[in-house]
């Protein structure tokens, strides 16, 4: 979540052999460059974000539509007037999502 959103995308762009599946929640403005987005094409990605976490919410939305653009798997909720917390904290079924997105990746 956030930062942790943040490093998700960063390790897995360094390291993009070792995932089944991406889980980034809310990361924030400052991370890894879009550029090395077209290493992790053949990792599924679901993405969650608040509409009301703005500035950030700019940034994850860059990120969706390259996603969309280069033709990955992934899975973008934006949850309605959810802020930068209240998206995990009080909204459960983005955790369920995450796990159920989680159940469906397998690493070859």
């Amino acid at each position: 979540h956030s930062m942790g959103g943040l490093g998700t995308l960063h390790l897995a762009i360094k390291y993009p052999d070792i995932w089944a599946a991406l889980g980034p929640v809310a990361p924030g403005r400052r991370g890894p460059s879009l550029d090395g987005l077209p290493a992790i094409t053949h990792i599924p990605v679901i993405m969650v974000h608040g509409d009301a976490d703005t500035p950030a919410l700019e940034t994850s939305r860059t990120w969706v539509a390259k996603m969309a653009e280069l033709g990955m798997t992934f899975r973008y909720i934006e949850v309605p007037g959810g802020d930068h917390f209240s998206i995990i904290r009080s909204d459960r079924d983005n955790v369920q999502a995450i796990f159920d997105f989680f159940d469906l990746a397998r690493r070859n």
